[in-house]
């Protein structure tokens, strides 16, 4: 079952600390949405479901404009760093609302395109979720997915604690009801949904010099220790704070190494109604 907040909310395993936040502000439409931009055309209508801080949202605007964009989220810490974003930026074709992905307030075919971003891993229900993004999207729309698949994560050096830290990992997502190898599900649960057109991928994620395995490995050195990931992780019996802490540390080192790698890769689709 899903971890749930006090609304009755599914709870995001990752939770919305600084630590998760800035991270994910720091994606792009140009790196995390590449494959559906080639089929977004100006004047288009698009949702973003599961936006976070909206760094991918306003490049989807932006593709778009002068068609409106939508972002939605469950959280509003998110969205209120995604909206000053946009004013930042002055992206004009733009709004942010809170929205359940089980239950979206638009009529049916109201947007022209759809995108998901690493949101399906986190949901017990997945599937209700593509559900509902599928109604919302006109005839002759597109969704474009990208959803992660961490049974292909690849550390090297493997150690004792690389080996650990991703068995926390997807023991803690499934234990909040999530599934951390769903990418390599996209086209299954895609398929009973009667969309005319489909088109099935991969995207691989790389860390191969000093720069980007140092980033990596203290990426996961702050979140296992600070995010809701170790809030579950010790509320359950899953580690301890000793034990997480000493994980943590062990990944920063990986991350110092001269020979430092990691690879994952994540299931991509596009979806035409």
């Amino acid at each position: 079952m899903a971890g749930m907040n006090e609304n009755g909310r599914e709870t995001y395993m990752h939770g919305h600390h600084p630590v998760v936040v800035d991270e994910h502000a720091r994606r792009s439409a140009k790196r995390n949405a590449a494959h559906l931009l080639p089929y977004l055309t100006p004047g288009m209508s698009l949702i973003d479901i599961g936006c976070g801080p909206g760094s991918i949202t306003a490049g989807l605007a932006k593709a778009i404009g002068p068609g409106q964009a939508v972002g939605v989220d469950t959280s509003e810490t998110a969205l209120a760093r995604a909206r000053a974003n946009a004013d930042d930026a002055e992206i004009k074709n733009l709004e942010y609302q809170i929205a359940d992905a089980y239950d979206l307030p638009f009529s049916d075919g109201s947007f022209e395109a759809a995108h998901i971003h690493q949101v399906l891993q986190h949901l017990s229900k997945p599937k209700r979720a593509l559900q509902e993004a599928v109604r919302v999207l006109a005839p002759g729309g597109v969704i474009g997915i990208t959803e992660v698949d961490w049974g292909t994560a690849v550390f090297w050096p493997r150690t004792s604690a690389t080996d650990r830290f991703l068995e926390i990992y997807n023991e803690v997502a499934i234990r909040n009801g999530g599934d951390p190898d769903i990418g390599r599900r996209l086209r299954s649960m895609l398929e009973p949904l009667g969309l005319e057109r489909m088109e099935i991928g991969a995207l691989a994620w790389s860390f191969g010099d000093a720069e980007t395995t140092a980033q990596w490995g203290d990426l996961w050195w702050s979140r296992i220790q600070e995010s809701n990931i170790a809030t579950v992780a010790t509320e359950t019996g899953i580690s301890t704070s000793k034990e997480l802490a000493e994980v943590g540390a062990d990944l920063h080192e990986w991350g110092q190494a001269p020979d430092a790698f990691f690879s994952m890769t994540h299931g991509e689709a596009l979806g035409w109604k």
